[in-house]
């Protein structure tokens, strides 16, 4: 059951409601019910871990239409069967769909036979005949409801840059700073024994919740000569602070707004004023959480018409002070490198247009293929800030990425695209979709091993 429900439950004990046996069985009841109409229980209680995270389910896609070419799919697809056979660190040997653990090369023996189908059939016809044939369809945890997830959307920006502040070029995009520490907490717990009370924990959590970030600062009288780790200046003492002002970090100054923004997208291309383009991506963080400033501006938008033109334009309305607060109620700070091609996923490919999603590491495995029903905005026109509609729309999808703000089995963001257009879909994606992983069948992985043999 929803929030709602739990709340009008619980004023039902506050009041004493609920204190004869008639009252009881006329609850349980209404809560059987909505339970079977639901799928699940009175209320869903959060998970931990990722055999949790997902189960086969009891109803497949509606029909397995792509509404992106089916050409793109294949060079997509073989970039990611290729990254899999890698001997990569960030790749796990097994992966884990909810109880079903797969070893990572037999996976990749799986896709490497839907890629076969692919390029025997540009039509995806035979893909889609051996997708129905030979995968479970496995559905996450979700939120209210299995297979439900909230779906984002993220996007390249194209921004103007220079190389020196100028105009309203004024934000410096920085490179990481020298005194920047990430400390992985997860080797503490695996070496020493007194840690041994978070070892599940880590074991349990995504890798980037078990790096501790931070600075060195120098020692004082009483340490012994040691330095000290401490945490690491935030958005505010960096930006309004200006504490890394002439390190030499600096890469290119921008708008501030947009350098904003840029920091929740971790990549774009910088377009100088004598046409250089600079490609430009997440190189580190500064170990602060991700902040959504958009809580704060609930009494001016209202939550269903939230977006990212919305803020952004509250931004630019403010005045120059306003507008820095605002944007401090953020204490996540990215940094940049320089990109010599298109920005590249956590797990080390580079993004893919309409294909590559970001989830959270904890619950939903990389490099594997997945299945999305989501609406997708049609607008009228290009400076148009709301859709004129939303049509039903599905793909194949492959899970890459992740994100600052992509916590928990239900939450999914899209890689859009590069440009305006895609800043403009991107940035009112904000819906509630389903989400379903392929799953070899096993005795399909069987009778491709045998077929080895």
């Amino acid at each position: 059951m929803g929030t709602q429900e739990r709340s009008v439950n619980q004023s039902l004990f506050d009041r004493g409601g609920i204190k004869n046996s008639r009252a009881w069985k006329g609850a349980l009841w209404l809560c059987l019910l909505v339970s079977l109409l639901l799928s699940g229980g009175c209320a869903r209680g959060p998970i931990k871990t990722q055999e949790e995270s997902m189960r086969e389910a009891r109803r497949g896609p509606l029909s397995l239409v792509d509404d992106l070419d089916f050409l793109g799919l294949a060079e997509t697809l073989e970039q990611n069967v290729d990254f899999l056979k890698r001997d990569n660190q960030r790749l796990p040997e097994v992966l884990q769909f909810g109880p079903r653990s797969i070893p990572r090369l037999d996976y990749v023996v799986a896709l490497q036979h839907l890629l076969e189908q692919l390029k025997a059939d540009d039509s995806g016809k035979a893909f889609v005949e051996a997708v129905e044939r030979d995968f479970h369809f496995f559905e996450v945890y979700g939120d209210k409801r299995w297979g439900e997830i909230f779906l984002t959307a993220y996007f390249e920006p194209i921004l103007k840059a220079s190389s020196r502040s100028q105009g309203g070029l004024t934000q410096p995009l920085y490179r990481p700073p020298q005194d920047l520490v990430a400390v992985q907490l997860n080797q503490f717990a695996e070496r020493f024994p007194h840690w041994s009370l978070f070892a599940d924990f880590f074991a349990k959590t995504s890798p980037r919740d078990s790096i501790l970030r931070g600075r060195l600062v120098s020692a004082h009288v009483g340490t012994g000569g040691l330095s000290n780790l401490v945490p690491y200046f935030d958005r505010e003492d960096i930006d309004g602070g200006s504490v890394l002002r002439g390190r030499g970090l600096e890469l290119a100054w921008v708008d501030p707004v947009d350098a904003f923004f840029l920091h929740i997208q971790g990549s774009g291309t910088l377009e100088f004023e004598n046409g250089r383009q600079l490609r430009v991506g997440y190189a580190g963080q500064n170990g602060h959480p991700y902040v959504p400033i958009g809580r704060y501006l609930l009494d001016v938008i209202e939550r269903d018409k939230m977006s990212l033109q919305r803020i952004e334009a509250h931004l630019r309305h403010l005045a120059e002070g306003e507008r820095r607060q605002l944007m401090f109620k953020n204490p996540s700070y990215i940094f940049f490198q320089e990109l010599k091609g298109k920005p590249l996923t956590f797990m080390g490919t580079e993004v893919i247009e309409g294909r590559t999603i970001a989830t959270d590491t904890q619950y939903f495995p990389k490099g594997a293929l997945a299945f999305l029903e989501f609406p997708k905005p049609l607008f009228a026109s290009p400076d148009d800030i709301d859709p004129k509609a939303w049509q039903p729309s599905s793909r194949f999808v492959l899970d890459q990425d992740t994100g600052g703000a992509i916590r928990g089995p239900h939450r999914v963001d899209l890689f859009w695209g590069r440009g305006e257009s895609a800043r403009q879909a991107a940035g009112v994606m904000r819906h509630p979709g389903r989400l379903f992983y392929l799953v070899p069948k096993v005795e399909f992985l069987d009778s491709l091993k045998l077929s080895e043999l």
